[in-house]
């Protein structure tokens, strides 16, 4: 990997989806052009996807550009579960199985709604009780906050949290004082 910022960005913001903890992360990173970010993510692609894990452009704005890392095995087994499935066709997915078609969906939304379309914490892998709370609360009246605003099942989200920031600061560790490469720590799935 030839940018070591970006692979120290990955690893801070997406350890938890290396680790097989969570389905996947989102997170903003910013390039020089577009060409370094299509390269920067073959590199990586190159290196991850056969350990199961994918990066996606997911939108640009100036040269800030959101990513997607995911897990492609969690993200196809989470949309075949019923409900998870019921609530994106809900949202206009047809065929939420299909990793590909929903991606380029998720994609079109981000260009033509304003913030973030609000089904993306069933991509992210949050509980559907807080993705359905937020949206029917408007983010208001939630009954914790870590990575996402709770609305159900407090004590077990706050302990997962707890479970995701330790694997971050864990992963960092190992990457700045071990310097293991993101490609070690990355668990084959």
């Amino acid at each position: 990997m030839s940018d070591k910022q970006f692979e120290k960005s990955v690893i801070q913001n997406c350890s938890a989806t290396l680790a097989g903890l969570k389905i996947a992360n989102l997170f903003n990173y910013r390039f020089q052009s577009e060409e370094e970010c299509e390269k920067v993510l073959q590199e990586m692609n190159q290196e991850l996807n056969p350990k199961g894990v994918f990066i996606e452009l997911i939108e640009k704005k100036g040269n800030f550009y959101l990513l997607y890392v995911y897990r492609l095995s969690k993200l196809k087994a989470s949309f075949t579960e019923k409900e998870i499935r019921d609530f994106l066709q809900e949202y206009g997915y047809l065929e939420p199985e299909n990793i590909g078609h929903s991606l380029s969906e998720l994609k079109g939304r981000f260009l033509s709604e304003k913030g973030f379309p609000h089904e993306i914490g069933a991509f992210l892998g949050y509980p559907l009780v807080d993705i359905r709370g937020f949206i029917q609360h408007k983010g208001e009246d939630f009954l914790s906050m870590g990575l996402w605003k709770v609305y159900g099942n407090k004590e077990e989200t706050e302990t997962y949290f707890t479970k995701l920031n330790r694997c971050s600061s864990i992963y960092m560790d190992v990457y700045l004082k071990k310097c293991r490469s993101m490609y070690d720590m990355t668990i084959t799935a």
